[in-house]
């Protein structure tokens, strides 16, 4: 019966490979109908936040005027492969408008490009297709990115706009003293910086050596990007940025740009002939790319994407600007059923873990950290790190066979901080009276109204001890550090990528697409383009645990409401903790500087 079932399942593939011959054949006979959709280069506009991922929406939107696809990585990346199939494109074109990637963003992008030329020259090696940036603004990332195209153009009026690198805190401490608050704060070294500006009235020696070694990382990835790209040396680039800004006709005098165009002017500046190239956007040009038929494989990899801070719970959204937790957060409960929903569909063979967060609650963390650990007892987890993946956002990623992320990614940050604001005499001056009853000696240990009495803060330091020798512990398992070596790296610490390679921390550098092809590595699947990935959701249908009753998407504005006013008291209170939950330690990495 097995070979009998065998048969039929090759048998099924057969027919079904030919049959999607005969379409691509169709297809491509029918491309002379569609000569209106033909593109010389195929055009992509990036301006705002790129996206990893498409976000999970609900399925009426995509029905109304919203319904349109959000550009992401991953849809680039579809489309590039697509592009680099047709015999008759010649490049793709980027139109780079008020973009906001990060650095990372930008060596995805790089990394894209690379592939781009690669899947071109393996197909047509006499006519590899290019790859052709157009930069309304030109900063640092945007820069970054479009210096491995093979050709940049600007603006005639466009300044070069790479200046470096720049991180300054606010320190906030004698501030709120004005107002009559004051925080209070635990942590287990000095280089954990999370609440250091609520703390602090100017930056620790451990908090400035930091930042040094993350914008030294991140400038060397920025000079060696630009380097390589343009094809110069070192001390050309730095001497560039350094003489920045520069006008668009210095920049292309000094070899930083190749020419200056309007948008209207690339069609005539494409080609070499004197007669405009063609140029339609990727929706436009699609219906008439050449097509090649290819069985997508009846296994798929799942992505279970972790964005936001992390709390205990289900996913929420909070507006983007609030303190702390302005955005998404990243909840136990919804996770735990997604992972859960994962282990139980056995048409996949692995999960990929993408990774964009700061941290956030040690509870949640680790209830997470569990899941992913008997996930990957019956299936490989492969860890991919975004921008960021510091502390609970590390720590989450532990269970994977292999984490891998970008050379500028942030991650680390191993270490454990818990805080609270003093707000009595805040309170006193607008006239809001507390009055407290109790009963337990240390029933007021998280309250706002004094401080912790000393044998409270000893208390505290006991949690604090605990979970970061937790924390190392785990660390030293998963990632094979002597004990030596792991108390170099903790501490609170915080890393770029390659820093964070150099010391044990990650496997590889790479993108959301190389961590792809090591997950079908580790699951035995082809790593060709033919197994499918999808995001994985919160199933409908929840037997356990009870309290995940929503995917992220589905909390309603009801819930949101309440959460944002509880969010309100809760900071009246000084009780910044309970943000996070009613967990009260933090895994958390805020306040990093930005990569852009």
């Amino acid at each position: 019966m097995r070979f009998v079932g065998r048969t039929v399942v090759r048998l099924m593939r057969g027919l079904s490979l030919l049959w999607l011959v005969c379409v691509c054949r169709l297809a491509n006979l029918l491309r002379g109908l569609f000569k209106g959709a033909r593109a010389d280069y195929v055009m992509f506009e990036l301006s705002g936040p790129l996206p990893e991922l498409a976000p999970q929406r609900p399925w009426f939107l995509a029905l109304g005027p919203l319904g349109r696809p959000t550009l992401t990585v991953e849809s680039l990346h579809g489309a590039l492969r697509q592009i680099a199939e047709d015999p008759d494109v010649r490049g793709a074109l980027f139109l780079v408008k008020g973009s906001q990637i990060s650095l990372a963003q930008a060596q995805t992008l790089a990394d894209l490009f690379d592939r781009f030329r690669g899947w071109s020259r393996a197909l047509y090696p006499e006519a590899a297709k290019e790859v052709v940036v157009h930069l309304e603004s030109c900063g640092g990332a945007e820069y970054m990115m479009a210096a491995a195209a093979d050709r940049i153009f600007v603006a005639p009026r466009t300044e070069w706009m790479v200046l470096g690198l720049r991180a300054e805190p606010i320190f906030l401490a004698d501030t709120l003293r004005k107002v009559g608050v004051r925080a209070e704060v635990v942590k287990v070294a000095a280089w954990k910086t999370a609440a250091d500006t609520l703390e602090r009235s100017e930056i620790s020696p451990a908090h400035q050596e930091q930042l040094e070694w993350l914008l030294n990382g991140w400038y060397d990835e920025l000079v060696a990007a630009i380097s390589r790209g343009r094809d110069m040396n070192d001390e050309q680039v730095r001497s560039a940025i350094d003489s920045g800004p520069l006008a668009a006709d210095e920049a292309v005098r000094l070899g930083l740009i190749d020419d200056l165009a309007y948008e209207d002017q690339l069609a005539a500046k494409l080609t070499a002939t004197g007669e405009d190239g063609r140029i339609l956007p990727f929706e436009e040009a699609r219906k008439a790319l050449y097509r090649r038929p290819q069985l997508r494989h009846r296994r798929s990899i799942g992505v279970i994407s972790l964005t936001g801070m992390i709390t205990s719970g289900k996913s929420r959204r909070f507006p983007a600007g609030l303190p702390i937790v302005g955005g998404s957060t990243v909840g136990s409960a919804t996770v735990q059923q997604m992972v859960r929903a994962a282990l139980e569909n056995d048409r996949l063979a692995g999960i990929l873990l993408h990774v964009d967060s700061s941290g956030g609650s040690a509870l949640a963390s680790d209830l997470i950290w569990r899941e992913l650990t008997l996930l990957n007892r019956k299936k490989p987890v492969v860890a991919y790190l975004g921008n960021v993946a510091g502390s609970g956002g590390y720590y989450v990623a532990l269970p994977a066979q292999k984490i891998i992320c970008q050379p500028t990614t942030l991650t680390g940050s191993i270490g454990v901080i818990m805080a609270k604001m003093i707000t009595a005499e805040a309170l006193a001056k607008i006239g809001a009276n507390r009055f407290a009853v109790q009963r337990g000696e240390n029933a007021d240990i998280y309250a706002g109204d004094r401080p912790w009495r000393p044998e409270q803060r000893e208390k505290v330091e006991e949690q604090i001890g605990y979970t970061y020798s937790k924390f190392k512990n785990l660390v030293a398992e998963a990632r094979q550090l002597v004990p030596e070596a792991l108390e170099n790296v903790c501490g609170g610490r915080v890393w770029t990528g390659r820093q964070a390679h150099e010391r044990g921390l990650v496997d590889e550098m790479g993108d959301f697409a190389a961590a792809i092809d090591s997950l079908c590595e580790l699951a035995e699947l082809p790593q060709d383009g033919s197994v499918p990935v999808i995001q994985v959701t919160s199933p409908q249908n929840r037997t356990r645990p009870p309290l995940s009753e929503r995917s992220l998407e589905q909390a309603t504005g009801a819930e949101n409401l309440a959460d944002l006013t509880d969010t309100f008291l809760a900071l009246l209170q000084g009780d910044i903790s309970s943000l996070l939950g009613r967990e009260r330690i933090w895994l958390l990495a805020d306040g990093l500087p930005k990569s852009r």
